[in-house]
């Protein structure tokens, strides 16, 4: 794995004879520790990032930083050595920024540098979420009560900006006729393969025309006029392009992250069942993205009956669960299991089902602290990065 890198904007005191000459030994020092490549960066540049990281190379550099850090309320990372009263003004920067209410990280050299490649994992993270352009086609489901945020947050918080979009363009999209979905079936005909075909080809169309990086439909909608969105879904998932149920902004803010983090899609599903004792929690829903499955089958639509959905088995192996919530989208939920190998075949769930294996206590805090139904399985291990991004950009606003 390439080593990560972190713009820094290093901070020294014109009193220090010879202080500029101190940062690339610092710098170097936190290259050979640290495990990241710090790179020395302007304070126009610093300030465009979505956590700026300030390197402290000398005391007296409080009032710069003051100056710096007062034009917003984000997050800061500060970074110390052990030398030239770094370590007090980085001190005292950070005392000021939790007086104000800001979220910071201290990171001293030798001490706690091991978190620096999960730092900087984050920070890049939440720079390739900032400018992308969100979807968001007809209203939010109504019994999503505790998952519909002011889409505002998401600019606020992670530079997202959201596109409302009415259903009916996507309705007027829609053509009269597609070439059928190929593939094994099991109770669908050529009317169900073709639906599916035709509803990527109009959300297909809306995302190009519209220029958009991610959507989440308000797929029920589309269910008096004979569609169903399952198929479409997947199908923009796995060329790219996350894609959500039901007008759910924080579960399709996890689809973004899952491309970001791992350059394939994630899958979103409902938390239908779970055994205590057995710590496992079924997850089911009627779209996956093929990119995670073994083998699907194509089905209609669960509660409707109509349409074209996935019943897919997804591959097993190390997954993450996530889920952002609360009233701020300021809550995250990210556990780290298994999924397992295993036939779950219940008829009275979502078509695609999946059980997974989650650590000890973990269950008893999804039923103790819920932050509402979707969630997300993110192929890997990823909970590190995401406390990270949620401690320093959900936690504060841009």
């Amino acid at each position: 794995m390439d080593r990560p890198t972190l713009p820094v904007l290093p901070l020294f005191s014109t009193l220090h004879s010879g202080a500029e000459r101190l940062v690339p030994a610092v710098v170097g020092a936190f290259a050979e520790e640290g495990k990241v490549e710090l790179v020395p960066r302007g304070e126009e540049e610093i300030q465009g990032e979505p956590v700026p990281v300030l390197l402290v190379v000398t005391g007296g550099t409080e009032g710069r930083a003051l100056e710096l850090l007062a034009r917003s309320g984000r997050a800061v990372v500060l970074l110390s050595h052990p030398g030239h009263n770094a370590l007090p003004a980085a001190l005292e920067i950070a005392a000021w920024l939790r007086g104000e209410g800001r979220a910071v990280r201290l990171v001293h050299l030798g001490a706690g540098s091991e978190d620096l490649p999960v730092l900087a994992r984050a920070i890049a993270l939440a720079r390739a979420l900032r400018g992308k352009r969100v979807g968001l086609v007809g209203e939010p489901s109504p019994w999503l009560v505790a998952s519909s945020p002011d889409p505002a947050l998401l600019r606020e918080k992670l530079g997202l900006e959201v596109i409302p979009i009415p259903l009916d363009e996507v309705l007027r999209r829609v053509p009269a006729a597609a070439p059928p979905v190929e593939g094994e079936g099991a109770g669908i005909g050529e009317e169900e393969r073709g639906v599916g075909a035709r509803v990527y080809v109009a959300l297909r169309k809306l995302v190009e025309e519209q220029e958009l990086d991610a959507l989440s439909i308000a797929c029920f909608g589309l269910l008096p006029h004979r569609l169903t969105a399952c198929w479409a879904l997947a199908c923009l998932a796995d060329a790219g392009i996350p894609a959500g149920c039901e007008g759910d902004l924080p579960s399709l803010l996890a689809l973004m992250v899952a491309q970001e983090l791992t350059g394939g899609p994630g899958f979103l599903a409902n938390p239908a069942d779970l055994d205590l004792k057995g710590e496992t929690l079924t997850l089911a829903h009627c779209t996956v993205p093929l990119a995670l499955t073994r083998s699907h089958v194509l089905r209609t639509h669960f509660e409707s009956g109509r349409g074209l959905a996935v019943a897919g088995e997804v591959k097993p192996g190390p997954y993450t669960l996530v889920r952002f919530g609360g009233k701020e989208l300021n809550q995250g939920f990210f556990v780290e299991g298994r999924v397992l190998d295993e036939r779950v075949g219940r008829e009275d769930l979502c078509r695609t089902q999946v059980r997974f294996k989650l650590p000890r206590g973990a269950l008893e805090r999804l039923l103790r602290e819920p932050l509402g139904n979707h969630h997300v399985l993110i192929p890997g291990h990823h909970r590190a990065v995401l406390r990270v991004l949620a401690e320093l950009c959900l936690n504060s606003r841009t």
